[in-house]
């Protein structure tokens, strides 16, 4: 267990940011990590921080921008097949294709 001044590597703000996350998740029907019996879901959600139950990471901007960028390249790959693909079916229905079927 962690004590307050060493929450989250002495950041009360990331505590905070984690804690309302959670307090969220709570909310829309996440089990809870802890048996405790408080009845808030931002209490729950303190202990569960504190109690270092809850998985977190700080990303930097660097990181995020790489991951969006891979991302990107899959979204551009897969609407590059999907537009081959039907350039592929157009081939097949014009008065050329079909000729060329009949022959």
């Amino acid at each position: 267990m962690i004590g307050e001044d060493e929450m989250l590597n002495d950041s009360f703000y990331l505590f905070v940011e984690v804690a309302a996350q959670r307090t969220m998740q709570l909310m829309r029907g996440a089990k809870p990590k802890l048996d405790v019996r408080a009845h808030k879901y931002s209490t729950i959600a303190c202990a569960e921080v504190r109690g270092e139950l809850i998985p977190w990471e700080t990303v930097t901007d660097e990181q995020i921008v790489a991951e969006l960028a891979e991302k990107q390249a899959v979204v551009e790959e897969e609407m590059q097949a999907e537009i081959e693909q039907a350039d592929l079916a157009r081939a097949e229905l014009t008065p050329a294709a079909a000729k060329a079927k009949k022959a």
